[in-house]
């Protein structure tokens, strides 16, 4: 543990907390004296030994949260003997013998006998691969990491680390089999996408938490198309004014072109109409105006977990431009739904946000009754003109997806355009239902950057004509 928190130490004072020789001592004391098994004690623990003032407190939370959130703690007395049983594993590491590998008695693979690895994979034991590819980043020593450009060497060794070899190896035996064994490679091949795709946001943290000053700099360049859920909260300030720039200046390029507009096809009759005045000279040309309805938008968007921070942008985006898109309502869901549209009236854009979030976040999505909570309250007012924009990972936790309720909103919108966070390699894995879910949608596109974001509200603008 005392590695763990001088790691943790590095982290505070590289995102501007101030930790002294002494603070670090008492910090060490206090692990010490109270041990690390409950989470909250340490927490509070090392915050009121570390964080001096309010604004290094706001930090420290985040810096403890991000550090921490797939840490699994022990006790110095536990970290000599680890139980195999409590971790979901057997004795050997994944990948290095232990729990039998595809071809080590010969024969054709099955599931039992593949590599601990495709085992995991194929039982779906989410939480487990977390935790394994977190503590393979600390063998491999992930917390030394200075540099985005090592974000390859690190994503390769942890992957290594935890049996990437022997599992291809294992898909390829099977694909080589007859059919059972040829759709056991193929589930197989997909879940290892998604399984990569969490080892790369696993190093894509240990970035943003370990890169040195001066990378930082070149990192606040690629903040446009970086994860919003890998962003540190330090950084919320440069991201607010990077979607204020490109909310201003898409505002501005649809004002010119609504200008062009005007200038367009000429309008015969009225052109002659007005020309009467002068003996029929067409002295003051008239042009064609196609009224186009502004469209209504309604956003709904996850405030649960790491889908919070994409919410936060895709809101700011839409009411940053509101001068183009101005009938804008807005919902916040958890396990549960409310409209969320007057706190932008009544309250400056970013504490509106935060508002929404403390108001509608922090509990575990319910897309079933979520969806029928909007279904409730604005069915009814839902015609052609209107665009639901749904921004949400659609994880129902093996509860309803809440896909009837959406169709019937489908069957009523000019629109539905469905917003995940998630690579599409994770979309229909483990609780994710969002291939049933796309089914009732128009659209559904990948959203978790700026990038992303900024595509988006320049395809709705575009849609006002």
């Amino acid at each position: 543990m005392e590695a763990t928190l001088a790691d943790f130490i590095r982290v505070l004072r590289s995102a501007g907390v101030r930790v002294s020789v002494s603070e670090t001592i008492d910090a060490y004391e206090s692990i010490r004296r109270i041990g690390v098994s409950h989470r909250t004690l340490l927490k509070n623990a090392l915050g009121a030994t570390l964080a001096k003032t309010g604004d290094e407190r706001e930090l420290f939370d985040g810096c403890f949260e991000r550090f921490f959130s797939h840490q699994q703690l022990k006790d110095d007395a536990d970290e000599t003997a680890p139980d195999p049983e409590s971790t979901g594993q057997t004795a050997s590491p994944p990948g290095q013998g232990g729990g039998g590998s595809g071809g080590s008695g010969g024969g054709s693979p099955s599931p039992d006998n593949l590599s601990p690895l495709a085992q995991q994979l194929l039982e779906e034991r989410g939480a487990q691969l977390q935790a394994d590819i977190a503590a393979a980043g600390q063998r491999v020593g992930s917390q030394r990491i200075v540099s985005f450009v090592q974000r390859g060497r690190f994503t390769r060794a942890i992957a290594d680390a935890l049996g990437l070899r022997e599992l291809d190896a294992d898909i390829a035996r099977l694909d080589a089999g007859d059919e059972g064994d040829r759709e056991l490679a193929a589930r197989l091949e997909r879940r290892r996408g998604a399984w990569m795709e969490r080892v790369r946001d696993h190093v894509e943290r240990q970035i943003a938490l370990f890169a040195d000053p001066e990378d930082r700099r070149m990192m606040r360049e690629r903040l446009p198309r970086l994860k919003l859920s890998h962003i540190d909260r330090r950084h919320y300030a440069e991201m607010q004014e990077l979607v204020h720039r490109m909310a201003r200046r898409l505002a501005s390029l649809h004002a010119r072109k609504r200008k062009a507009a005007r200038r367009g096809q000429l309008d015969i009759r009225r052109t002659l109409r007005t020309g009467l005045a002068y003996d029929g000279v067409p002295f003051q040309p008239s042009w064609r105006r196609v009224k186009k309805d502004k469209p209504r938008i309604m956003a709904l968007c996850d405030v649960s977990g790491s889908v919070a921070s994409v919410s936060r942008f895709l809101l700011m985006f839409l009411y940053s431009v509101n001068d183009v898109l101005p009938r804008v309502r807005s919902f916040a869901f958890s396990d549960s739904l409310g409209e969320i549209t007057e706190l932008f009236r009544e309250l400056p854009l970013d504490q509106a946000v935060l508002a929404a979030q403390q108001r509608h976040g922090d509990r575990s999505s319910d897309y079933g009754r979520s969806l029928r909570d909007f279904e409730d309250l604005c069915l009814g007012e839902i015609d052609q003109r209107t665009t639901v924009i749904i921004l949400g990972d659609a994880r129902s936790n093996y509860g309803d997806p809440g896909i009837d309720s959406l169709r019937r909103v489908h069957q009523r919108a000019r629109r539905v355009l469905w917003l995940n966070p998630e690579a599409r390699v994770q979309w229909g894995y483990g609780d994710s239902e969002m291939p049933l879910l796309a089914t009732a949608c128009h659209q559904v596109r990948v959203c978790n950057t700026l990038k992303h974001l900024e595509q988006l509200v320049q395809d709705l603008m575009r849609s006002t004509g």
